[in-house]
């Protein structure tokens, strides 16, 4: 490596060339090294840091915000923020991630309610034996191929790809008139193939979530997952929320160009990971499903999610639509489709009605509550005969943003925590059994309902001033719990838990509180009318659901009451893969289903500033 300009050495990593005027976390992540960085670089989740071993003449003057976020001890040992630290001399950087920066594979949830539908992919092959033709039958090729396939199959006024056109008279005579074609929706023949192949018929389901991104490699023509993956949302660099993320890409036409490609880059990654594991071709996927919240889905199909983020909130398209793969880029067969499920309202989308299709609400005589709990939380309310939903921006901090030894699922996060309510002690579960470095979603709500319930803080969040135990730091700017020793952490730190992270996750559980009991208010019912809870999604999957109605983030419903669905959205793209019916659904829920817009409603700010209580005001006495 040359010797001339800025460099950057990421001990025990790699050495990389600066740029002059960018910052160590937008170089680290343009070569593939990754810091943890939840707010996506805007310096307000202070996790990306980093200790400058040497060169800190080379870098710009420490920050306002760094001395705010970084302790006296951390500055003297030479930690800054990556996203705040720029690149101003030639010389050589020696740069050391810490543990608790590093960005390690997270812990996805892929598996998810198995939806019962009726095996009718918008895809079929159809082998056809066509006659010769001879002087004697001069029907042209198309004419012929339209006549076989009406006559055996009962399909007529078909249109075909351009691509399957000029294939054609190649195709149909170097098989000996023997060919298959690929119908899609009984109208279009997308490609036809030589000899009959009707066994090889594939297609991919994927669920586009805001941190995550799941795929699915099924065989439609027995409706079974030949292989699944899942990969971070590499767009999370540009934002950690749906609204940063909308943000972004409202910037810049360039910003959206960047957050599009990322997203069909890792798409084409994961298909090939799945057809290398299935023995699959990927020109023998000839249809994909798209779900995933409204701004994934309009950042996915290159549709411009400006307005999304501005007053009164809403899509550019609410149907289920169906574009070419080749025109978004994704590596399939040449004329296959890419069906993106429809959405609702601006922040309700289409993993919101694949929620819907997986847990059945909408066919139920049951009133059930639906909660897909993620920095942007989804809500549905309802049975077969009305639906109202509503979206509540929970935030970073149920994956660890704004909490100080917060992180997300990754190996070394803390995932359970529980405190004995007698001696306050600690005990703790770690992601791969390792030494922890944080403390993930699942805990973090554990640590606030264990401290609340072993009466360490009141209904308000306040740490009580009249306990005496190790585990309680005092001093004057703020009170923590201890919940793993320094001895016993990859970061020769106390791991603690903060009045300040208390009031962050009162926060959180408020926003989704207030969208709860707001639905509920609309109907016109209460908790015991509500036979059946359904916890979808990752963090809904992997939460204590006592430890979340401890805290109040839910209403008293009893815990057998409780379903988990799992990756509900996965499972409704891959039902909407293999199946017409459920398309025909959830076009049918989406007209149904209406949208309860918290920021216009009448409580809003009454039910919200309830909700801030542990567990709620109105529901200090229920049990904990």
């Amino acid at each position: 490596m040359s010797n001339s300009g800025p460099i950057l050495n990421f001990e025990g990593i790699k050495k990389v060339k600066g740029i002059k005027g960018k910052d160590i976390l937008n170089i680290a992540v343009n070569e593939n090294i990754y810091i943890s960085s939840i707010c996506a670089g805007r310096g307000s989740c202070a996790k990306c840091r980093v200790i400058i071993k040497k060169g800190e003449e080379n870098l710009s003057p420490l920050t306002n915000l760094e001395k705010t976020y970084l302790s006296k001890e951390e500055l003297e040992q030479g930690y800054r923020l990556a996203c705040y630290t720029k690149v101003i001399g030639d010389g050589e950087i020696l740069i050391y991630i810490p543990p608790e920066s590093r960005a390690e594979p997270q812990k996805m949830l892929i598996s998810g309610i198995q939806v019962k539908v009726k095996l009718n992919p918008v895809v079929k092959k159809y082998f056809l034996k066509l006659p010769k033709a001879t002087l004697e039958d001069m029907r042209q090729d198309w004419e012929r191929i339209c006549d076989v396939i009406k006559e055996n199959y009962g399909l007529k006024d078909l249109s075909i790809s351009y691509e399957a056109l000029i294939n054609l008279p190649n195709v149909i005579r170097e098989s000996q008139w023997c060919i298959t074609v690929v119908v899609r929706d009984n109208k279009e023949v997308l490609w036809i193939e030589k000899g009959d192949t009707t066994a090889r018929l594939f297609g991919f389901a994927i669920d586009v979530g805001t941190t995550k991104l799941a795929g699915y490699l099924v065989d439609l023509n027995t409706g079974e997952v030949l292989a699944s993956t899942s990969y971070p949302n590499p767009q999370a660099t540009y934002g950690g929320d749906v609204a940063s993320r909308v943000a972004f890409a409202m910037k810049d036409q360039k910003n959206l160009s960047l957050l599009n490609k990322l997203v069909i880059d890792a798409t084409n990654e994961m298909i090939m990971e799945l057809c290398e594991k299935a023995k699959v071709k990927p020109e023998e996927i000839y249809e994909i499903s798209v779900a995933g919240n409204t701004a994934m889905h309009h950042i996915y199909f290159g549709i411009n999610p400006k307005y999304i983020g501005l007053s009164p909130y809403l899509p550019t398209i609410g149907q289920g639509i169906s574009i070419k793969a080749k025109e978004l880029g994704i590596k399939v067969n040449k004329e296959a489709y890419t069906y993106g499920l429809p959405n609702i309202a601006g922040f309700v989308g289409a993993d919101a009605v694949a929620d819907i299709l997986a847990s059945g609400i909408h066919k139920s005589d049951e009133l059930s509550l639906l909660i897909d709990i993620g920095t942007n939380t989804e809500i549905v309310l309802g049975n077969k005969d009305r639906l109202v939903s509503c979206s509540t921006p929970a935030g970073p901090a149920i994956e660890g943003g704004h909490i100080k030894y917060g992180m997300r699922a990754e190996i070394g996060a803390i995932e359970h925590v529980w405190i004995d309510p007698e001696t306050h002690e600690a005990g703790y579960k770690v992601i791969g059994d390792v030494k922890p470095r944080g403390i993930c979603g699942s805990a973090i709500i554990d640590t606030v309902a264990h401290l609340y319930k072993a009466n360490i803080i009141d209904s308000n969040g306040t740490f009580r001033s009249n306990l005496n135990s190790k585990r309680i730091k005092r001093d004057t700017a703020n009170t923590e719990y201890v919940i793993a020793w320094a001895d016993e952490t990859a970061i020769n730190r106390d791991i603690t838990f903060t009045a300040k992270d208390v009031r962050e996750i009162q926060l959180v559980k408020a926003a989704i509180r207030t969208g709860v009991n707001a639905v509920m208010d609309y109907m016109k019912v209460t908790p015991k009318d509500i036979k059946r809870l359904y916890l979808a999604g990752g963090f809904g999957t992997y939460v204590d659901p006592q430890s979340a109605r401890t805290i109040g983030m839910y209403p008293d419903i009893p815990l057998e009451r409780v379903r988990f669905v799992g990756n509900a959205a996965g499972a409704g793209a891959k039902a909407a893969l293999i199946s017409k019916e459920i398309r025909e659904e959830a076009e049918e829920v989406r007209k149904k289903i209406e949208y309860l817009e918290l920021s216009i409603y009448p409580k809003f700010l009454e039910i919200f500033m309830k909700a801030t209580y542990l567990p709620f005001k109105e529901d200090l006495g229920f049990p904990i």
